[in-house]
């Protein structure tokens, strides 16, 4: 006798409440936190800078009376910035947005697709700007055997490699070669996961705060080498093209910065690096990107066009406030 089957009792459609979208959370992203950010009104302008020799050259002399004093003078030059405008869009279609389920809310995947891609854009050329050798005063390579001159030990060595030893030695060349002591480690992913379970970090941890030990986070990495903060870079990117088998790797690859930054901008202030963000965009979010929606009537009733843009421009002002690890880990 004929009885329904499950194809005869439900027609299958789209859950309401669930769909599946791979969005990093925002906090891995870190190219805005690293060094401040520089709000400035023109896109292309000049800054001032002046000379660390004249300030740190011993010229007073004893004076005999009536007679006149030792003179000194400091340096003024300028150099100058330009903030690159990047920029991203999608169109959704009238007949894709009349037709879509209700679990897809088109206008905030389209908005958080493009923010996220303009993060990694941001990401990745920090990773241009300042993670790589050739732009810090000191670039120490971490090699598996043997080091020489401005070579190290890899951290993913647990025998050999001796973390706290480097950073020291790179918290001293910078203090005395600028008189600031480094306030900021950065580090990618992978040599994050090194110093995690290195012998010399857990045994660190395990005596001061044991509690700690089985769980070490970047703050108390922060604690153990005496450094006011440590960021880690998580962001993950696809460098294949659309189409093709997604090819995965970390923005930052296996490298750690360590460098002093000003807390704040301003004047007679030294730091590492800045970011100047053109203010010239109008409505920027807290992440200083900029999203607008636009109709596009030729192209059907209802197309429209979101699209996210950002400006600035990634400078190292103080190349002898940075202290470079590059392949620090295997």
């Amino acid at each position: 006798m004929p009885e329904p089957v499950l194809t005869d009792v439900h027609v299958a459609a789209a859950l309401s409440d669930v769909a599946v979208a791979y969005y990093q959370d925002q906090s891995v992203y870190i190219a805005d936190k690293v060094f401040p950010m520089v709000p400035v009104q023109h896109q292309s302008d000049v800054y001032y800078v002046w000379s660390k020799d004249d300030f740190f050259r011993d010229e007073a002399q004893q004076r005999a009376d009536a007679t006149e004093s030792a003179g000194s003078g400091v340096n003024l030059t300028t150099q100058s910035y330009s903030a690159v405008v990047w920029a991203l869009h999608q169109d959704i279609g009238d007949q894709v947005r009349r037709n879509a389920d209700p679990a897809i809310d088109i206008d905030v995947v389209t908005t958080r697709t493009l923010m996220q891609k303009l993060m990694i854009r941001r990401d990745r050329i920090f990773m241009t700007k300042y993670m790589t050798t050739g732009v810090w005063s000191v670039d120490i390579t971490g090699v598996a055997s043997a080091p020489t001159t401005n070579q190290t030990y890899q951290w993913s060595d647990d025998a050999n490699g001796d973390p706290f030893t480097d950073i020291s030695n790179g918290v001293t060349s910078v203090l005395q070669n600028t008189g600031f002591e480094p306030n900021v480690l950065v580090l990618a992913w992978p040599v994050y996961q090194a110093l995690r379970k290195h012998p010399l970090v857990v045994d660190r941890i395990k005596y001061t705060n044991p509690a700690y030990a089985g769980k070490i986070t970047p703050q108390l990495l922060a604690e153990s080498f005496d450094i006011e903060e440590v960021l880690v870079s998580r962001a993950v990117y696809n460098s294949a093209a659309q189409g093709v088998t997604g090819v995965y790797g970390f923005a930052m690859g296996k490298n750690a910065l360590l460098a002093y930054r000003a807390k704040s901008p301003g004047l007679m202030v030294a730091t590492a690096g800045y970011t100047f963000g053109w203010t010239g965009l109008l409505d920027l979010n807290n992440l200083g990107i900029a999203v607008y929606q636009f109709p596009l009537p030729w192209r059907g009733r209802n197309t429209t066009r979101t699209e996210a843009e950002m400006a600035f421009d990634m400078q190292i002002v103080g190349k002898d406030l940075g202290y470079y690890f590059t392949s620090i880990v295997a």
